[in-house]
């Protein structure tokens, strides 16, 4: 596949309800797993039209929270291991993921809520992906 849209999970159930659901709707895909943290990428051609891109957005976008409270479920179970990771949508269409410490991610998400911090994480990638050296003040 030459252009992709990506779609990222850490728990296999959620990634095959993603996966069922695309092959319902006559989507080829491919599964591959992220090298920095083991998660599971779905990637389908980008040429998908706007109503069905904006259906399987917004079923991610379930799918997503639900992978997420899992995610932190398992890292408040003592036998697990504790790991926590941001998703990052660079430009271009690549993505990576940021390990980060379970802990401090927990706090943040206990005072703000996942589109808040979703929202600051893009301003600082978009940042450094395109620095402006202007002053604050005259932007």
């Amino acid at each position: 596949m030459n252009e992709t849209l990506e779609y990222l999970f850490f728990t296999d159930r959620l990634a095959e309800r993603f996966a069922k659901a695309l092959s319902e709707r006559n989507l080829e895909y491919a599964r591959e797993i992220e090298s920095v943290q083991g998660g599971i990428v779905l990637k389908i051609a980008e040429g998908v039209d706007d109503d069905l891109w904006d259906e399987l957005d917004d079923l991610y976008d379930v799918l997503s929270e639900e992978d997420q409270a899992l995610l932190e479920e398992g890292m408040e179970d003592e036998q697990s291991k504790s790991t926590a990771g941001i998703y990052l949508q660079l430009l271009g269409g690549r993505q990576t993921i940021a390990q980060v410490d379970p802990d401090v991610m927990n706090r943040m998400l206990s005072v703000i809520s996942m589109d808040e911090f979703n929202a600051f994480v893009d301003i600082i990638v978009r940042s450094v992906e395109t620095p402006d050296d202007s002053p604050i003040c005259k932007r």
